[in-house]
């Protein structure tokens, strides 16, 4: 084990409140409603010098014919068996629920690990209130209020009692890979299948993902971050709460990432959704796999669909594409050799002398001129990488419209030996 602190309860107890008050910032969406949260959610933080890792998961209902919970209820015991010291949190507001008696005779066989949080204890009427949950059996009662951070210090002190590390490693180094889609095309299948367990909960209820998951792992000797984002819609389809919040943090997402996986449903066809998606990441100059995912369900072939995605998505002509069926695992390690290849060419840097043969030669085999006037490069060099940004210092900047920037860019894509990744260009004037 390595310092794991678990967060649980029933739905609706301020498990997320009290994640985000022991980790400082506001990392898990919290809403007054149940179920909001419901994958698992890491952070790394530190109490008197210890370091540790908490865990925030979703709403416990130990008895459900629902598909979701009962997802839930399997992952949290996965986590109990993992963690060194779980907190079992309770509302003071609704006083011990048959639901807490369960969950408590759940937890019974770890009973060592639990400390028995009593949330929301906000008043000292509350206060009073606190002494009945000893009903559940546990002898570390810690009453607190996660929105006040009441009796949260007292609490975190008899954690770190009970770890044995001083440090611990949440590493989150390595290629950072956002899949992104729309809801219900697949993407945590994606993720539990590229990482071989049930990592995050898979339904085919659209929207079950609400907060963004990051999972490092390694493969063949690479460090990835994979990163799950709730499905976006259209804004005008998004209302203000949880959904509006799942959104922000998914675009969020997709500007911290190295590459973004395009997930779609092949199933479907390219959908506008998509296509404002694929602009999106387009315009914001990231790498990106394309992943016509639910290929089992497609009538198309392959080469069929790759003809689709390519005239619909024609403006992400650089980015691979990878045919899955996640929940088969089919494909699904193609969408890593892919990413592969993305970095490479997104991370390439080129010596200002090659930039400058290259952009020369371009402009020798198709020249533009200004009011009559020949348009000159005096000099061009790679500024940047991720992505691999070019400048060109020239005496008309303004001839330079969209159309001939598309296919100076196309060429010089070639000529640097960037095919798989976006290229920026910027012209500037002498001046």
């Amino acid at each position: 084990m390595n310092n794991r602190v678990v967060i649980l309860g029933r739905p609706n107890v301020g498990k997320s409140s009290l994640f985000n008050r022991i980790i400082g910032r506001r990392k898990a969406i919290v809403e007054d409603m149940p179920g909001v949260t419901r994958d698992i959610i890491e952070a790394k933080t530190d109490w008197a010098g210890k370091e540790f890792i908490l865990v925030d998961t979703g709403g416990l209902v130990p008895q459900t014919h629902d598909e979701i919970l009962q997802k839930v209820k399997e992952t949290i015991e996965r986590e109990v068996k993992r963690s060194d010291v779980v907190l079992f949190v309770v509302s003071v507001r609704e006083g011990v629920t048959p639901l807490d008696e369960e969950i408590a005779r759940l937890l019974y066989p770890y009973r060592d690990k639990v400390l028995l949080v009593v949330n929301k204890v906000d008043t000292e009427r509350d206060e009073e209130a606190v002494g009945e949950f000893y009903r559940l059996g546990y002898e570390l009662l810690f009453p607190v209020s996660s929105v006040h951070g009441r009796g949260v210090g007292e609490l975190l002190d008899e954690v770190v009692k009970r770890l044995r590390e001083e440090r611990v490693e949440l590493n989150y180094r390595g290629i950072r890979i956002t899949l992104a889609g729309r809801p219900n095309v697949g993407k945590s299948s994606l993720l539990n299948a590229l990482l071989r367990e049930e990592r995050v909960i898979v339904s085919p209820v659209a929207g079950t993902t609400r907060d963004t998951v990051e999972v490092p792992f390694k493969w063949k000797g690479r460090e990835f971050v994979l990163v799950d984002t709730a499905g976006v819609r259209r804004p005008s389809n998004v209302e203000y709460g949880v959904e509006f919040f799942s959104v922000g943090r998914s675009l969020k997402a997709i500007d911290s990432s190295d590459i973004v996986c395009l997930v779609i449903d092949a199933s479907e066809g390219i959908t506008r959704q998509d296509k404002r998606l694929g602009g999106l990441i387009h315009r914001r100059n990231k790498g990106c796999v394309i992943v016509a995912n639910k290929m089992d369900l497609c009538s198309l072939s392959e080469e069929e669909v790759l003809k689709l995605i390519r005239k619909d998505l024609f403006f992400l002509d650089y980015a691979p594409v990878a045919f899955t069926v996640a929940t088969e695992g089919r494909g699904v390690e193609d969408i890593l050799e892919k990413a592969v290849l993305v970095y490479e060419d997104y991370t390439k840097q080129h010596k200002t002398s090659f930039v400058n043969r290259a952009v020369q030669d371009i402009l020798r085999d198709k020249p533009i001129h200004h009011r009559g006037k020949e348009v000159k490069v005096y000099y061009a060099f790679q500024e940047d990488i991720k992505p691999p940004t070019v400048v060109v210092i020239t005496n008309y900047p303004d001839a330079w419209k969209e159309s001939y920037r598309r296919f100076f860019i196309k060429r010089l894509r070639e000529a640097l030996d960037i095919r798989h990744s976006p290229l920026r260009l910027v012209v500037k004037g002498r001046e």
